[in-house]
Order: C-alpha cells, then sequence, then structure tokens
C-alpha cells in the first residue's frame, strides 16, 4: 500500500468518525410553542430530563449543600442513630426468632429508605415531591407502633389486610402529635394542598425561601420521628433512652430537661405533649 493511499484511507477513517460525533449531538424538539404577543417560539428539545439529571442537577445540589450544611449535619446525625437500632434490631429478631422484631425492622429500614429519597429530592431542587415520599415514611412508622401495641395483628400484616386507618389510631395513642403531623402531610403533599397550587421552578437555591423551610421543617420531624420509633421498638438495645423509659406496663414517654432543650433547638419548638 503506497503512503498516499494510506493517508486517503486514514482521512476517510477520520471524516466518518466526525460525521458520527455530529449525528450523535444533534438534539430533536420534542414540541414548540408560538408565543404571539410576546413574538417569541419556544423549543422543548427532547433531551429535557437528561439535562435536567447531569447538568442542572449537580448545580442545584450543590447550592443546597452550602445553603443548607447545617440542616444535613443535623438530620444525618439522627438519621445514623435510628438506622444504628433499625440493624441491630433486625439481628436480635432473627436471633431470636422474633417474626414482629423483623417486622418493624423491615418496615423502618424502608421508611429510612424513604427518608434518603426525600432529602435526595429536594437536594435536586423539586420542594413538592419530598412530601409525597414523606407520607409513606408516616405509614410504615404507624404501622410499627401498632404492631408493637397490638402483636395479634401480624398475620394481618403479612396478609396485607392490615388498614391503614387502623394503624394511624394506635400511633396516635403512642404519640399524639402524630395526628396532626399526618393530617399536615396529607393536606400539603398527599391532596392537593398548597404547593401543588404554585408554580415551583426547578432552580439553584440562593436563599431559605418558604418552600425550603417547608421541606425541612418536614425532615427534622420525620427524622424524629424515626429515632422515637426506633428507641420505642428495640427500647432494650439503647443504653440511655431519650424518650422512652421503661414502667410497670411498658414505657413511658419522658424526655429529660436536656432533651426538651435539644428539641427546642431541633425543631425550633417543643412537640406536645412533655
Amino acid at each position: 500500500m503506497s503512503q498516499n493511499h494510506a493517508k486517503r484511507l486514514k482521512g476517510k477513517r477520520n471524516q466518518k468518525n466526525t460525521f458520527h460525533a455530529t449525528v450523535e449531538s444533534e438534539v430533536r424538539v420534542a414540541s414548540a410553542m408560538l408565543d404571539p404577543e410576546a413574538k417569541k417560539l419556544y423549543f422543548f428539545t427532547d433531551d429535557m430530563l437528561v439535562n435536567q439529571l447531569r447538568r442542572e442537577g449537580p448545580r442545584i445540589e450543590a447550592s443546597f449543600d452550602t445553603l443548607c450544611a447545617n440542616d444535613l449535619a443535623e438530620l444525618s446525625a439522627l438519621f445514623s442513630k435510628a438506622n444504628g437500632l433499625f440493624f441491630s434490631g433486625m439481628a436480635l429478631g432473627r436471633k431470636e426468632d422474633d417474626d414482629l422484631r423483623i417486622a418493624c425492622s423491615q418496615l423502618l429500614m424502608n421508611a429510612a429508605n424513604s427518608f434518603a429519597a426525600a432529602v435526595a429530592v429536594l437536594r435536586m431542587g423539586y420542594v413538592l415531591q419530598p412530601g409525597i415520599i414523606l407520607r409513606s415514611l408516616l405509614e410504615a412508622v404507624s404501622t410499627s407502633l401498632h404492631l408493637l401495641l397490638n402483636p395479634k395483628d401480624l398475620e394481618a400484616y403479612e396478609n396485607h389486610t392490615l388498614q391503614s386507618p387502623k394503624t394511624i389510631a394506635a400511633a396516635k395513642k403512642v404519640l399524639p402529635p402524630f395526628g396532626l403531623l399526618y393530617g399536615n402531610y396529607s393536606d400539603n403533599f398527599a391532596h392537593i394542598g398548597h404547593l401543588h397550587k404554585s408554580i415551583t421552578p426547578i432552580r439553584e437555591y440562593t436563599e431559605r425561601h418558604e418552600a425550603l423551610n417547608v421541606n425541612l421543617s418536614m425532615l427534622r420531624i420525620a427524622a424524629w420521628l424515626l429515632y422515637v420509633t426506633a428507641e420505642l421498638v428495640f427500647n432494650e438495645l439503647v443504653e440511655c433512652p431519650r424518650y422512652w423509659h421503661p414502667v410497670e406496663e411498658g414505657y413511658a414517654y419522658a424526655p429529660s430537661d436536656n432533651e426538651k432543650a435539644w428539641m427546642q433547638n431541633f425543631f425550633q419548638f417543643v412537640p406536645e405533649p412533655l
């Protein structure tokens, strides 16, 4: 093969590669909208989701991490304590063939994953969706509390016949603030609420606006509920309980003055009852 012929072949290969690169970088228009009054034509390309995840997403997440660094640290600390109890409780349940403990551990581990998912979604700039996810966390918590109070319903739970309203009622008995919290989640997130009725653009966090503050408050409540439930279900695994203390017929909710002060700082209010 002559030197000139080899150069021509190499040039063709480069042209072919260039052609494919050009085709792959083309963007298709998925739809378009004409605004006659503004005299503008808007194009919606078919890579909008990809761009949201890969281009805008990292910038939005970085802005959240900067603005909400303290919130993340506090949520993570409580989240970690709760997860330690979930995993220890699962190990204990398997060791003792305790189906109730195993069921509660599974429920609460999945609830913890829902919590992490809600944080991740908020971190990406979505302010409506975290509350929708957290509502499932509340049902997992209420079901765990119900089973703890009513072990005989474990069979109904395993057969998928245990009704959510029944578990919510049990959770209210154990933690009276639960009903208010559950109603708030339902009104604002699960059903069409305040945030559904306003445009929630996906953008970088530059300030602690109302929607962000609402979500951070909900996350704090959810993290606290995870821990409080874990401490009750697996109380004997806690060396120094913060909320639940053994009494003659079970456990009493009795946070110390120091714990109430911590709650005041964590929530900016103290959940009733004290």
